[in-house]
């Protein structure tokens, strides 16, 4: 079975899980404002095709685990398997994985900050699964929750290249983000996220790449989602579109 045809198959799995969801009404919704921190096991199946005439497309299966220190520390560590596929050419393998660092704080009311240090690492067993390049990526982020339904979270990422195949290109590009979010009283949420990332290698190119998400608890620790976007604008490299679901089993 292609890459594609078992991704289809994980989100048409999921996209049934929701309605079981609905039976029980005891409990929130974790795990989804970002500067929220819980323990958490994550399988996240996801298809991005990078050109849709070509049809070039990488599917991935990312495991995703997160451990809460405490309510202000989180350590982060995500592995993917992918299988790159193009014009009859495909791999399989591992991707880049990679560990992150992050630091939340809640002492203003409606507004939380919080900050994060990934390290990707250069892990990938095929130059088209991955960058080739160990990389340094902080962020910074603000979240401002003006009541239980709604939430604004603003951010920005950078990438850079530390170290890796003097043949792969170096990488030094900026990721600024929103998420406008609405969380249910019948625990389901719904997610507008657009990103623009710029190139700071060559500051003409950046692009413009929505996306969107609807979820639901399945139990007070389970939760699945679905999402989906794309490049909408831009000169910069980006899958056309992308699709995912996953599904997280939480510690509180």
């Amino acid at each position: 079975m292609s890459g594609k045809k078992v991704i289809l198959s994980a989100v048409l799995l999921c996209m049934v899980v929701p309605s079981f969801a609905q039976l029980q009404k005891n409990y929130i919704i974790h795990d989804v404002v970002p500067t929220e921190n819980v323990t958490s096991l994550e399988f996240n199946p996801s298809l991005e095709v990078l050109d849709n005439s070509a049809g070039t497309s990488i599917s991935k299966m990312t495991f995703k685990a997160g451990f809460m220190v405490d309510k202000h520390f989180n350590i982060g560590l995500e592995v993917p398997l992918m299988r790159y596929e193009s014009d009859g050419f495909a791999k399989n393998g591992l991707g880049d994985v990679s560990l992150s660092l992050t630091a939340t704080q809640y002492e203003w009311g409606a507004l939380s900050l919080g900050t994060s240090f990934e390290f990707i690492a250069p892990t990938a067993t095929d130059d088209v699964l991955g960058s080739g390049k160990m990389q340094f990526s902080p962020s910074l982020y603000a979240v401002l929750m003006p009541g239980e339904h709604f939430f604004l979270a603003m951010g920005y990422k950078q990438y850079w290249s530390v170290f890796g195949n003097g043949n792969r290109a170096d990488i030094d590009k900026g990721r600024f983000r929103a998420i406008f979010g609405y969380l249910s009283s019948d625990q389901w949420w719904v997610m507008a996220d657009p990103r623009y990332v710029i190139d700071y290698q060559d500051s003409a190119r950046a692009h413009f790449a929505p996306e969107f998400e609807i979820g639901t608890m399945v139990n007070p620790g389970a939760s699945v989602y679905l999402r989906g976007g794309g490049k909408m604008g831009g000169n910069l490299p980006g899958p056309d579109w992308i699709v995912s679901v996953g599904f997280k089993v939480l510690h509180l």
